[in-house]
C-alpha cells in the first residue's frame, strides 16, 4: 500500500515521511523533490511563467510520478499539490493519488486559531519567508480540502516526529 502524506507548509510531511518510510522498511518519494528536477526549479518556473503553468505542469506529471513507484512505499506532496487556488487541478490531482494509496493529513490542531500559531511558528524556524498573513490565507484556503479527503488525521500540535510516526503506525495497525 502507499501512504500519501498532506498537510499545509512546513507542517513536517519530509521529516515524517522519511522517518515512517524506515520504521516501516519501504521507500520514501517525496513529490516535490520530484517536480523541482523535472521543472528545473519550482520558483524559477514560477517566475518565468505564473503560479497557474507551475500547478498545471505539476498536474502534467502526478500520472508520470505515480507510474514509478513500488507498491508499498510512502509519498508526501507539497501542500497545495492537492489544495492551490485551482479547484480543477485539485480534484485531478486527488483522484491519481487516491486511486494510488491513502492520504494521511498531518493536522497543526483541531483549533483553526492554534493551527495558524503552529504553521507561523514552523515557517520562521525553517526560515521559509512566508508572512503571518501569507500562512493564514495558505491555511484557510487549503484547510477545507485536507478535512475532506484525508484517510487518517494526524493532529501534531507540539509532538515529537517520533510521537508522530508513532501516531501514524498505531491508526495504520488499527485500520489493518
Amino acid at each position: 500500500m502507499k501512504f500519501i502524506i498532506i498537510g499545509p507548509r512546513s507542517i513536517g510531511k519530509t521529516t515524517v515521511g522519511t522517518l515512517l518510510a524506515k520504521k516501516l522498511k519501504i521507500k520514501y518519494f517525496d513529490f516535490d523533490i520530484f517536480i523541482e528536477k523535472q521543472l528545473k526549479g519550482i520558483n524559477n518556473h514560477i517566475e518565468k511563467k505564473g503560479v497557474e503553468s507551475y500547478r498545471l505542469a505539476e498536474g502534467e506529471k502526478v500520472k508520470e510520478f505515480i507510474s514509478f513507484l513500488p507498491e508499498s512505499c510512502i509519498i508526501s506532496i507539497g501542500g497545495g499539490t492537492i489544495a492551490s487556488q485551482f479547484n480543477n487541478l485539485n480534484k485531478q490531482n486527488i483522484k491519481y493519488f487516491k486511486s494510488a494509496g491513502k492520504f494521511i493529513y498531518l493536522c497543526p490542531s483541531k483549533d483553526k486559531a492554534e493551527a495558524i500559531r503552529i504553521l507561523d511558528s514552523r515557517e520562521k524556524i525553517r526560515k521559509g519567508g512566508k508572512r503571518l498573513s501569507e500562512t493564514t490565507k495558505l491555511f484557510k484556503t487549503r484547510f477545507p480540502i485536507y478535512e475532506k479527503n484525508y484517510d487518517f488525521k494526524i493532529v501534531i500540535k507540539t509532538k515529537s516526529v517520533k510521537l508522530i510516526v508513532d501516531d501514524i503506525l498505531k491508526k495504520l495497525t488499527n485500520n489493518n
